[in-house]
């Protein structure tokens, strides 16, 4: 039986009322408590965690560690969590760690709740002056994407929130967070908010009543779990916090090499709390953290090339050659010129880190379970699952899988992308710890 199969079957002996096409995607988070206070277009779901959980042995002496070395907005430590598990998350994200602890720690800060409904109501009440309060370029921005009043009431609430000693508090920030979301008028284009594009949005206080609602009514599972969920707010390449042999479980999903950029989709909410003030703030703040996967993040990067490609298995190394060698003659011809050809071996090199670190930190034979997908630039085919695989023999993982889960829908294939003649997909990716 294929590790697929044995997915299938432990999703369907848990209950699992979705599809298995679904299971990699992130469309069935608004439906679980807890991880429905703020969700992100590329997550994947709870049910996953479950079913990759239901294949591992339990440990008759302490509780599984389960590992995501790319939590995002926490959806593996937060269902490990749930499920008693020890849970442990890596995101160099600064706006992305914080709402992965928000949620899979909700029952450590569960108890400022009420201080945190105060402070943010009376912020609203007084408002603040989002003109004065923000940076130039980031008023400049957030201002073609909301009401001015409802923007000054949201600017005041974050600054109650900091008179009360909260503005660096993980619940706070995602409430209000989420409150942003529902208050902005900016339509999502793709998977970019479109400051030109609209949207039904709600006034400040009224989104205020809604999140604190949803929030509210997820008690009983926000207190669940008797362990914390550690996360680390730093790349997963060095993993030195973890013991060596000492994770019993990896579910994860990591950006996929398909140009699409995580920091400038976090743009609004970067720039409301301050975290990046400029464009230039979040290439060096946000990017230049991030495995590179985007031609945003290519300072610094082309000049290590040679030193990328090296690193890399001798088959991947000269595969992913030719590729190169085709998108730089793609380039040459296409009008926008992306730089494509040099995200190939960043991409590989770094996730080559992330796999060594993550074969060191499992015990030996344990599981390891990713969802990544292939990519499509300039109409080039990139077999990244595959290569990804040979990565991960070559860094001490045995049985290694790689099998097609689903094909990509329309939220990643857009129409201004050129496709490939071979059909894009998702993929589950499996290996074992040796």
């Amino acid at each position: 039986m294929t590790a697929h199969a044995k997915l299938a079957s432990a999703h369907i002996a848990q209950g699992g009322r979705v599809s298995l096409e679904r299971l990699p995607t992130n469309t069935t988070t608004s439906n679980h408590a807890v991880h429905r206070w703020f969700n992100f277009i590329a997550g994947f779901s709870p049910e996953l965690v479950r079913a990759c959980a239901a294949m591992t042995p339990e440990s008759p002496s302490a509780p599984l560690v389960l590992l995501d070395p790319f939590a995002g907005c926490g959806t593996a430590p937060l269902a490990g969590r749930m499920l008693g598990l020890k849970a442990i998350g890596y995101d160099p994200h600064p706006f992305f760690s914080i709402i992965s602890e928000a949620k899979a720690n909700s029952h450590r800060y569960w108890t400022d709740l009420p201080l945190i409904r105060t402070a943010i109501g009376n912020g609203l009440n007084k408002r603040g002056d989002a003109e004065g309060y923000l940076s130039t370029s980031a008023f400049a921005f957030l201002n073609k994407m909301f009401n001015k009043a409802d923007l000054d009431a949201l600017v005041g609430a974050r600054i109650s929130l900091q008179d009360e000693g909260m503005g660096e508090h993980p619940l706070a920030i995602l409430v209000l967070s989420r409150m942003i979301d529902y208050s902005c008028f900016a339509a999502t284009d793709g998977i970019y908010k479109a400051p030109s594009s609209t949207k039904r949005a709600l006034s400040a206080t009224a989104s205020f009543s809604r999140v604190l609602d949803t929030v509210e009514s997820d008690a009983l599972e926000a207190l669940s779990g008797v362990n914390d969920a550690k996360i680390y707010a730093k790349s997963s390449e060095n993993m030195c916090e973890i013991e060596s042999k000492s994770v019993d479980l990896v579910v994860t999903s990591p950006p996929y090499l398909n140009n699409f950029d995580f920091a400038e989709m976090t743009r609004m909410y970067l720039y409301f709390w301050g975290m990046a003030d400029t464009w230039a703030d979040i290439s060096s703040k946000v990017r230049s953290k991030l495995i590179v996967n985007t031609t945003t993040a290519l300072r610094g990067q082309k000049e290590l090339q040679t030193t990328y490609r090296n690193s890399l298995p001798f088959g991947v190394a000269e595969e992913a050659a030719q590729v190169v060698d085709e998108l730089t003659s793609k380039r040459l011809v296409k009008a926008g010129k992306k730089e494509y050809d040099f995200l190939i071996y960043p991409y590989l090199s770094q996730m080559q880190n992330v796999l060594r670190e993550c074969a060191r930190a499992l015990k030996i034979d344990a599981p390891f379970h990713m969802m990544v997908s292939d990519a499509a630039l300039y109409g080039v085919y990139i077999p990244a699952p595959e290569w990804l695989g040979t990565i991960m023999r070559a860094s001490g993982f045995t049985d290694v899988q790689v099998e097609m889960v689903r094909p990509r829908g329309h939220r990643w294939v857009l129409d201004k992308r050129e496709g490939s003649e071979r059909g894009l997909g998702e993929y589950y990716v499996f290996g074992r710890a040796a």
